[in-house]
């Protein structure tokens, strides 16, 4: 019989951290609507899945224009205004494409694997951007953005 005071146990030589193994890291989720975070009702930030973590951080780098905020360094976002200010419609599309793919895979967690299956919708006034990304662990996610929104 043992007489310790309190139960022993062995431990495993080595516990793992399941996080640790997640390049998806928790974050907590932002509302675009209203542009703060999501609060539960004790005021509280409400956390999302590492995969809505790298969802939302793909879609605030192509919300974000480059070199725009002192807070952001000069790899974060993308570069609108120059793709906006080209000559007609294929080459500004063509500069959204380059810049909103080098915004995304220059993810300094490097989550992103390829962004693709680029749709300009053009309106009399707007202009709608949608776009496929790829993670590195295979899933993917459809990312939609509007043109007023851009900057």
């Amino acid at each position: 019989m043992n007489n310790a005071l309190f139960a022993v146990f062995e431990l495993p030589d080595e516990i793992e951290d399941v996080q640790s193994q997640d390049m998806y890291k928790l974050a907590p989720l932002w509302d675009f609507e209203s542009g703060e975070f999501v609060l539960n009702g004790a005021r509280q930030p409400v956390y999302g899945t590492g995969y809505d973590a790298w969802v939302l951080w793909c879609s605030k780098a192509i919300l974000t224009q480059r070199w725009a905020h002192f807070a952001y360094s000069g790899n974060s976002g993308i570069e609108a205004r120059e793709a906006f200010s080209e000559p007609d419609r294929q080459s500004q599309e063509s500069a959204l494409e380059r810049t909103i793919t080098e915004a995304l895979l220059a993810d300094p967690l490097e989550r992103t694997q390829q962004v693709k299956d680029f749709r300009f919708l053009w309106g009399v006034d707007s202009l709608e951007i949608n776009c496929v990304i790829v993670g590195n662990e295979g899933n993917s996610a459809a990312i939609k953005v509007r043109k007023g929104d851009l900057f």
